[in-house]
Parts: C-alpha cells; sequence; structure tokens
C-alpha cells in the first residue's frame, strides 16, 4: 500500500515538470533559420511552346474520343509533358492555374479549342489528376 502511495506521489510531482518541457519545445523561435520563402516557379517559354503543341496536335484525337475518354487522354498528355521539364511538374504542381495563365498568354486560340473538345471551362478543372 505504501509503495502504491509512493509512485502516486511520484507522478504528481512528475506531471508538471513534464509539462514545463512539452511546453518548452512549443516556443517560437526553434534557433534554427528558415530561409526565404518558396517562390511559384515559372515555366519557360519554350515549355510553354510545347505545351501549346501538345494540346494542337492532339485534339483531333481527344475530339474523336469523345469528351469523357478524352479527358483521361489529356491528363496523360499533360502528365508526359510535366515530367519532361521538372519545372513545369513544380509549377503545376505549385498552382494548376499556370496552365491556364501560360496557355492563354501564348495561344488562346488553341485554349479555347481544347476545352471546347474536353467539355471544360478552364484548364485547371481538366487537370484533376494533378
Amino acid at each position: 500500500m505504501r509503495s502504491t502511495r509512493r509512485r502516486h506521489a511520484a507522478t504528481l510531482l512528475l506531471l508538471p515538470v513534464a509539462g514545463t518541457f512539452a511546453l518548452a519545445g512549443c516556443g517560437g523561435d526553434s534557433g534554427y533559420e528558415t530561409g526565404p520563402e518558396p517562390t511559384e516557379p515559372t515555366i519557360s517559354q519554350p515549355t510553354v511552346d510545347s505545351l501549346c503543341s501538345i494540346l494542337d496536335s492532339q485534339q483531333g484525337t481527344w475530339k474523336a474520343l469523345g469528351p469523357e475518354v478524352g479527358r483521361v487522354a489529356f491528363n496523360g498528355a499533360m502528365r508526359l509533358w510535366a515530367l519532361r521539364d521538372t519545372t513545369a511538374n513544380a509549377a503545376v504542381s505549385y498552382d494548376r492555374y499556370v496552365v491556364d495563365e501560360v496557355t492563354d498568354r501564348s495561344c488562346p486560340e488553341v485554349r479555347a479549342d481544347t476545352l471546347t473538345v474536353l467539355d471544360y471551362p478552364d484548364m485547371k478543372t481538366a487537370l484533376n489528376g494533378f
């Protein structure tokens, strides 16, 4: 009986000490420098031109497949395009809307035709696999 009381008393004394150590680790300054905030990767113009070329050349295939299957083929083509350029892959992973921006700027007609074939309002929505 005496041993149980000692254990109970020891546990009660150790709880505040453990709580102090736990809270000490939650301080705001860890002492490590985190460096600058990450910036959005930019896609080079040759990579954008390659994307426009892929979209333009594949529209007929996607149209023949129909919107449902064409969307799957579109996502496959986009994955292959992104894998060829790690910066493009990072940019699309960072923000899928970047594909809308670069295609609207570089090949707006191809972008519009692709969205019509796939029956999507924008590229961000079409990139549901990323």
